[in-house]
């Protein structure tokens, strides 16, 4: 099997706001987060439900709680948004397709690379050119994460959580590394989550995915309050990956002004 290395560590990231004015171009080497605080966005769903396709509204509609209907309806029209600005497209041409393992991708325009992360009240969507996952977490003090522990940590890994002294903080900054690369592999949390490697460090990692001339890298990184989240991505051993994180607009006017500026470097 292919292996490649991996290097794991924490980073910390000025917040920026992204508008027509500060929109960022996509290079080779850059890795885009966008940050939505749901609750913010909750009275602009009767607009952005309109840049749904059908099978999204069905998809909408099958939500029992308002507030996932709500949170899907966000979170699908501004990922198309800014699909949309990135692929330097009409808004109208993002329809998304999907691997066997159900992970969304952009069919006419396989070059640009997304994955999308809530929970509770946040979310996060990461753009770049190469492959990518990102996972965000909230800090529950409430969740029983201990039976957890020896089913998907190492021993390393469970002693780095027992010796911390925020345990929830040290279970969740392990878990959205994991996540984040086994979201960017396009596997799932049961498909050896275990072997992941998540503490700080480089480590020689050997998947279908692994290419010995590209390196895997994750960054855990602090969002916001009781919110942490990991990005993991693909990127040649001889290039440094510039990862930018900014909020969205918060209007449906400002929301598309993102669309009407010209991305130069995405084609």
């Amino acid at each position: 099997m292919p292996e490649s290395k991996l290097f794991i560590s924490a980073i910390t990231i000025e917040e920026q706001k992204a508008s027509s004015l500060n929109t960022y171009s996509l290079g080779p080497d850059d890795v885009l987060i966008y940050t939505l605080h749901l609750p913010e966005y909750i009275e602009l769903t009767k607009e952005l439900i309109h840049f749904l396709n059908a099978d999204e509204l069905d998809r909408a509609n099958r939500f029992y709680r308002e507030k996932d209907r709500n949170q899907f309806i966000i979170c699908r029209s501004i990922l198309k948004i800014i699909l949309a600005e990135h692929a330097n497209t009409e808004l109208k041409n993002i329809t998304l397709d999907y691997h066997f393992n159900k992970k969304p991708y952009l069919g006419s325009h396989p070059w640009l690379h997304f994955n999308i992360s809530h929970s509770e009240d946040f979310a996060v969507i990461a753009i770049s050119k190469c492959k990518l996952g990102i996972d965000v977490e909230f800090v529950s003090k409430d969740f029983d994460y201990l039976p957890l522990l020896p089913e998907v940590f190492t021993e390393n890994e469970i002693l780095f959580v027992q010796e911390a002294e925020n345990k929830e903080y040290a279970f969740y900054c392990l878990w959205t590394r994991k996540e984040a690369f086994v979201k960017a592999i396009g596997q799932g949390i049961n498909d050896d989550f275990k072997i992941v490697p998540a503490l700080n460090g480089q480590y020689n990692i050997q998947s279908a995915e692994a290419n010995s001339d590209q390196n895997w890298y994750i960054y855990g990184v602090e969002l916001a309050e009781c919110y942490l989240a990991a990005v993991a991505f693909q990127s040649l051993p001889t290039g440094s990956k510039n990862i930018k994180v900014c909020t969205v607009p918060k209007t449906v006017e400002d929301l598309l002004e993102l669309t009407k500026s010209t991305d130069t470097k995405s084609q």
